[in-house]
């Protein structure tokens, strides 16, 4: 055993802590009872693992179990899915069942000081992962609100302790004055809107948890609290928004996922003088936003005080590049720890007494100081496509992860930015929603005096949120024309145009004879430039096409032009206009533009995101490149980006190969 649970008359004493310091009864809530009545069946062993706790992390742990035991079945490792609860777990562990808690907040105080008693000394905590940013249930970020009204936009953590706390250097903080607000917010009265600090066992809810340990820090909570309650049909924290919503005095926190219209969240700065960080996706899974929240494992130690060789071997294994490459399939959204994270979880391995735990081996692949896109700080500079931020910043956590002292600051303002800076050099690659225009492409000739390698990473989305989608051949809703295929639009879009009537293109009758109103994005425009080259092959425009700096107002033009025939963004397809299907190559088989058809590459009118890369004398710089693009291409790589916001696609098997193929011939070799 773990150094728990060896004789009845343990497990008896184990039991009564917890009765005393947990505040329940023997005959206690149902998740209790049912962790007890289900570890009873089997107690953990020095050479197994037994997990019992959160369902949350329930799936994660599993897949890490699956994952480890098909390299070392040797080690018998159980994770039970018939509890709900954390609590659940540390009664176990009181009871001598199992040496492994699934913890999806921190521990309350009280368990720790259970756990310390029955073990004679505290298990050993390891963080295992990222909570997540909104998932319901899933350890999220906490978000501070303020009602619309209030000019307030940031705070820090030690302005957030005051606000908690309604004392700024032991003198009561009541207006928000005091945070700094002027005008007639001077003398406006703070209301604060919170949970229950303690519940009637004496633990807090796990996010009030999170609070105390996280912000107040040992302060307690200010005494004119405003506590909202569970009530049917509304939780206590979507009850604190709803309260903010209606208070211009009220503040809250609560999760991402419960804002409404008539509140905002406020950014967070660490520090006095820091910079303050907006909760978003990309911040919370990086934990630059100084409220995300963290999944742990318990684990109990031997007789000896340190975890036993097994347990070590499975926890290293989580740490590790495959076992922190299972947590993007989650269902949770759990995220990745960060390379920061991870030495503190190491640590803690190291703590309770596991040989150190050294991350996996690769080739060294740092920046070289004098490369131009080397930061002063030794990060690595990457400039290009703003809608392409969280697909990277997901492959670079992973790529720190597996390549300890890389770190990427990525300048994304723009697919337009890219260019200039890869060609300068001040970016390690271009990340780019669109190909270089001609100009782009004279302009980094003249600078380089070769050509930039383009190469394909994902496919554009099916999101209307995404900024680069698929294109699509609209029409009125009212117009009979159900396909047409690749020589048909060339012969109605470019010159010369042999393609006038809609007799030309099969329809009979009223509309034989009624003229074709040619419409899409300007020539100008990335996607006139793209449907020029990749559906024209190059030809200019029809003399009477209608060209619009906007997608959405092409669109406009096929719902108010019933002769319109109109290319524009696939993803803002709406009641008002009919999506025309394509023919496949062979006239046997159309496409209309599924996620399917996308992926596998059927789809004449697809679009790619792309990464474009430059020549490095210096091998380090290509090592590193080369790496950084395998990495994204991986199955892991792959399955990031179709994670990531805003959906963008995955490639294909038989498209990686390719491109892989193109940069071993190259530059990377084998």
């Amino acid at each position: 055993m773990f150094g728990v649970g060896h004789s009845h008359g343990l497990a008896r004493t184990a039991w009564t802590i917890a009765v005393a310091l947990l505040g329940v009864s023997p005959c206690g809530a149902a998740s209790v009872v049912a962790a007890t009545s289900i570890a009873a069946t089997s107690a953990a062993t020095t050479d197994s693992l037994y997990c019992i706790g959160a369902s949350t992390m329930q799936p994660l742990v599993a897949a890490w179990a699956k994952a480890f035991t098909a390299r070392r079945p040797d080690v018998p490792i159980r994770v039970a899915d018939t509890t709900h609860f954390s609590a659940a777990g540390v009664t176990a562990m009181l009871a001598g069942h199992v040496n492994c808690v699934t913890f999806a907040r921190e521990p309350f105080p009280a368990e720790s000081a259970a756990l310390r008693v029955a073990q004679s000394g505290t298990p050993v905590l390891v963080p295992v992962a990222g909570g997540s940013y909104a998932a319901p249930h899933g350890t999220f970020a906490i978000a501070v609100y303020v009602n619309r009204a209030n000019p307030l936009r940031g705070l820090t953590m030690a302005q957030l302790a005051t606000l908690f706390s309604g004392s700024s250097d032991g003198r009561p903080l009541r207006r928000w004055g005091q945070l700094g607000l002027r005008g007639p917010w001077t003398a406006q009265p703070i209301h604060l809107y919170g949970m229950t600090p303690r519940r009637s066992n004496g633990n807090p809810p796990g996010i009030v948890n999170f609070l105390d340990r996280r912000v107040l820090q040992g302060r307690p909570w200010r005494t004119d609290l405003r506590v909202q309650t569970d009530t049917p049909g509304q939780s206590a924290l979507s009850a604190i928004v709803q309260r903010v919503s209606q208070d211009p005095d009220g503040v809250g926190y609560s999760g991402f996922g419960y804002a409404v219209p008539a509140v905002h969240p406020v950014a967070l700065a660490a520090t006095m003088d820091g910079h303050y960080v907006a909760g978003n996706p990309a911040t919370v899974a990086s934990a630059r936003y100084p409220l995300s929240r963290q999944i742990y494992l318990g684990l109990a130690r031997t007789d000896r005080g340190w975890l036993s060789p097994q347990t070590c071997a499975f926890l290293s294994f989580v740490l590790g590049a495959d076992g922190q490459q299972q947590i993007a399939r989650n269902s949770m959204h759990f995220e990745p720890l960060t390379a920061r994270q991870l030495r503190v979880s190491r640590q803690a391995l190291q703590h309770g007494g596991c040989n150190p735990v050294q991350p996996p081996p690769v080739r060294p692949v740092s920046a070289l100081p004098g490369e131009a896109y080397a930061e002063p700080d030794g990060a690595i500079r990457v400039v290009g496509y703003n809608d392409m931020r969280w697909m990277l910043e997901a492959l670079d956590r992973q790529f720190e992860v597996t390549h300890p002292g890389v770190r990427f600051d990525l300048v994304l303002k723009g697919t337009r930015t890219a260019p200039a800076a890869l060609a300068a050099g001040t970016s390690l690659f271009a990340p780019m929603g669109a190909e270089f225009s001609a100009a782009e492409l004279a302009d980094y000739r003249k600078a380089t005096g070769a050509d930039p390698v383009k190469f394909r990473v994902a496919h554009a989305a099916l999101n209307p949120l995404a900024r680069s989608s698929p294109l699509a051949i609209y029409v009125h809703r009212g117009n009979p024309l159900a396909v047409v295929n690749l020589q048909q639009l060339r012969e109605v879009f470019a010159r010369p145009q042999s393609i006038r009537q809609w007799s030309q293109l099969g329809l009979t009758g009223e509309w034989a004879t009624r003229p074709i109103h040619p419409c899409g994005p300007a020539a100008s425009t990335a996607l006139g430039v793209y449907f020029r080259r990749h559906a024209l092959d190059g030809q200019p425009y029809a003399v009477d096409y209608l060209g619009f700096r906007e997608s959405t107002l092409a669109l406009d033009q096929a719902a108010t032009d019933s002769d319109a025939l109109c290319v524009g963004d696939l993803n803002q397809a709406n009641d008002k206009v009919r999506v025309v299907s394509l023919a496949l190559p062979g006239g046997s088989e159309v496409s209309f533009g599924s996620r399917d058809d996308l992926v596998s590459g059927r789809y004449p009118l697809d679009r790619y995101l792309y990464i474009y890369i430059r020549a490095y004398n210096d091998p380090r710089s290509a090592a590193l490149l080369c790496q950084y693009l395998r990495a994204a291409w991986s199955p892991v790589g792959q399955s990031l980006i179709s994670a990531s916001a805003p959906g963008y696609l995955p490639l294909s098997p038989s498209r990686v190969v390719s491109e892989l193929r193109r940069l071993n011939h190259m530059h990377c070799g084998s």
